[in-house]
């Protein structure tokens, strides 16, 4: 086993760029499982090296698939030892095929904002700003700027004046690389500004709705602009590497396990709690409408999970069974129109410790009523790369989950 951790230590990582946009030309995308202990130390020290593989899906735990992509040059003698040893699928030859498929279904210039496709930062802004401008009870509220001085919107609904009214927050792509997320919280301002469902229109006249489709805009433009994998924020401190996972940036048991202190890592949580300006920005507009606000939902992709915090450890707290019922009754609505199967949890027992996660503060801190995370599709045939032909129906899935959770909601604050 040595021999082929030293193996792994040799390599070094390159990506290949024709002008300036990384491609993944035969780069492989391949599903390991692993069935006991040695397996699994051996993808987490696989993960630690930091070698030249790029983590699609963390290890975790015995029999929870791990999704990596190898470069062409890293698929030598020990990727050949990992696949044979313990390779369940290999999900692409080729990971440039996908991103190129899902390229045919980037917005065109002068097409109508829609969900056939994957917006831009600045069609996603257009869309929220034409939104407000067509309702009087809609505006976009600037909340901050980014490290690289963009806006950053959140979209309120509100109809009525009334500061006690409860409030719903949604946000989506603090992971750049995570593009069905923005996808979906952008359909759910549109089915909550459209929809003839008596049931959706009612959310709109009990409660304020704050929606964030874009909480990472720097890093997103560079994932559409550059770099398709991109995950991290885009500031720059002491070097250039000094990128930051901004889910593992947050003020709640800030670097006590599941985050990284390598600035190379993806999951580098910086080198303090809040100091990425967005994180920062969102978490002191939260702290204002906290106490108004009784649910938060945070969007990313992927593996078809709903999360319960904690992510910093396996804590739960006196209603968990409570929040239990109510992710099973939201996976069964999701299941409804398509039979997507969505699991339900612990962020820890689902997938791994990570702490500094926005929802650990937001229920660690605020005690907001519910707090859920959601992996969006799929469960890993296309990863990342979701193709643009799934954006309708995964966000149709969502809404008939955010129904149920906000009927959920309404038992537990006892409205009518």
């Amino acid at each position: 086993m040595k021999y082929w951790f030293g193996l792994i230590c040799l390599f070094g990582f390159s990506t290949f760029a024709i002008g300036d946009r990384i491609r993944y030309d035969n780069y492989k995308l391949l599903r390991f499982t692993p069935s006991n202990d040695a397996d699994l130390k051996l993808l987490f020290h696989l993960q630690e090296s930091n070698f030249g593989v790029i983590f699609w899906k963390e290890p975790s735990r015995i029999n929870s698939p791990v999704d990596i992509v190898f470069p062409p040059h890293l698929q030598g003698d020990t990727f050949e030892f990992l696949k044979q040893r313990f390779v369940t699928d290999v999900l692409s030859d080729n990971v440039q095929n996908l991103i190129d498929n899902e390229a045919k279904g980037l917005l065109q210039h002068g097409r109508a904002f829609n969900w056939d496709s994957y917006g831009t930062l600045d069609e996603i802004y257009e869309f929220l700003d034409s939104t407000a401008g067509n309702n009087t009870f809609v505006e976009v509220v600037k909340i901050g700027e980014s490290y690289e001085k963009r806006d950053l919107k959140v979209l309120k609904i509100s109809k009525s004046s009334d500061t006690d009214r409860p409030a719903i927050w949604i946000d989506a792509a603090i992971h750049a690389s995570e593009w069905i997320s923005p996808a979906v919280a952008t359909y759910v301002i549109n089915e909550l500004l459209t929809s003839n469902d008596t049931d959706v229109i009612k959310i709109t006249e009990d409660f304020d709705l704050y929606i964030m489709p874009v909480m990472n805009p720097d890093g997103y433009v560079f994932a559409h602009d550059h770099n398709r994998l991109w995950r991290k924020t885009r500031a720059i401190t002491t070097n250039e590497k000094l990128r930051v996972d901004a889910n593992r940036n947050w003020d709640y048991e800030f670097n006590t396990g599941g985050s990284s202190s390598d600035p190379c890592s993806d999951g580098y949580h910086g080198g303090a709690a809040f100091n990425q300006p967005e994180t920062k920005a969102v978490s002191d507009y939260y702290n204002t409408i906290a106490t108004q606000t009784k649910m938060y939902l945070t969007l990313h992709s992927y593996s078809q999970y709903i999360m319960l915090p904690f992510g910093c450890s396996n804590q739960t707290y006196p209603d968990y069974d409570d929040w239990m019922r109510i992710a099973e009754a939201t996976s069964r609505a999701i299941a409804d129109p398509f039979g997507t199967q969505f699991q339900w949890g612990n962020i820890v027992d689902l997938l791994y410790i990570s702490s500094g996660g926005s929802v650990d503060w937001i229920k660690g801190i605020h005690d907001t009523n519910i707090v859920l995370a959601f992996e969006l599709r799929d469960f890993g045939r296309h990863g990342l790369i979701l193709p643009p032909e799934q954006i309708r129906p995964s966000g149709i899935e969502f809404m008939k989950g955010f129904k149920e959770l906000v009927r959920q909601l309404r038992n537990r604050l006892e409205m009518p």
